[in-house]
């Protein structure tokens, strides 16, 4: 831990440039998208234009914002492997869409994020030869895996839950033995899980929903298979019931049958990030700089939201509702 001392110290000068919820609000009540690039100039955003027209370039903007938090962690740490838990999610989602679009003859440049642990080229080059043996373990073996089930069933769903599964292993390899770092890939596993059972249930696909229950299950997690088989044999009320007497109970608390999906992963992803940011207390440790990682993250999730809904002439309320807690 106290090699990180510096890295550290840095990270925690680096939370007050945050965007909280009140700078949030303001970019939410701007009366269009150049005034929130004005603002976010004013916080410290470096805002990327095109050099051609100077019109805004919204996710070079994030992702130069994102890679500028990893570099500092990354450059602190000596590329440390917990570091680049958080970029697999980019990789899983670049080896997806390269897979689906090279298989119908689609160009997935407009899907692919320029952010993961693999260089997109690379990525693209593996599904275009059908050779994945230059991507590290456990991708290489689930994008062979996947497009093997994706030409037998022509399903895109296949694609997605051995890659889900591989995303997840990654994360995992890479939190080792730190136990804050298992913990939260552990507690994403887990909603991931409950989101997906919970899913199934108001599908009511019966006998089909179980085996998908058990085909789409993620291992790494505090909760066992058997717990899920159980409460999608009984119900969604029973569902409910069973995660209060988990450590989820917070997550669960005030939602039943009556809240929709939306409502339900926007409560998921607020009790991720509550449980990551207590870590922000500590003074130095491998947790105060995956909590700055994960928060960079969630503000971004965020600013995207707010930003796409400014550009679309949204009010203020309806952006408010789509936005993560921001307690930051």
């Amino acid at each position: 831990m106290e090699d990180y001392l510096f890295a550290c110290a840095r990270i925690s000068a680096l939370e007050n440039g945050l965007i909280g919820r009140e700078k949030l609000e303001r970019l939410m009540a701007s009366p269009g998208i150049e005034k929130c690039v004005d603002l976010l100039s004013e916080y410290g955003v470096d805002v990327k234009r095109d050099s051609e027209t100077g019109a805004f370039l919204r996710e070079e903007t994030l992702l130069a914002r994102l890679q500028k938090a990893y570099s500092e962690v990354q450059e602190g740490t000596e590329n440390a492997d917990f570091a680049r838990i958080f970029r697999w999610q980019y990789d899983c989602n670049n080896i997806k869409a390269a897979i689906k679009c090279v298989k119908r003859g689609v160009n997935p440049a407009p899907m692919l994020f320029d952010f993961g642990n693999f260089s997109v080229k690379t990525v693209v080059e593996c599904a275009e030869k059908n050779e994945y043996e230059t991507l590290d373990e456990p991708f290489a073996t689930a994008a062979r895996e996947a497009c093997d089930a994706f030409a037998k069933t022509s399903n895109p769903q296949w694609v997605d839950l051995i890659l889900d599964r591989a995303c997840y292993a990654a994360m995992l390899a890479d939190a080792g033995k730190n136990r804050f770092a298992h913990g939260i890939v552990a507690k994403k596993i887990d909603l991931t899980n409950l989101l997906t059972c919970l899913r199934l249930l108001r599908m009511r696909n019966g006998e089909v929903g179980r085996l998908m229950l058990a085909d789409a299950f993620i291992d790494g997690g505090e909760l066992e298979k058997p717990f899920f088989e159980t409460v999608y044999s009984e119900g969604e009320a029973s569902f409910w019931e069973a995660v209060e007497r988990t450590d989820y109970s917070s997550f669960a608390n005030g939602l039943d049958s009556s809240a929709t999906l939306t409502e339900i992963e926007r409560a998921a992803d607020n009790f991720w990030i509550l449980s990551v940011r207590q870590a922000k207390w500590n003074v130095f440790g491998e947790e105060v700089l995956l909590s700055y990682l994960a928060t960079v993250e969630y503000e971004v999730r965020n600013l995207r939201i707010v930003l796409a809904g400014v550009e679309a002439g949204l009010s203020p309320k309806i952006i408010g509702e789509r936005i993560r807690l921001n307690e930051l």
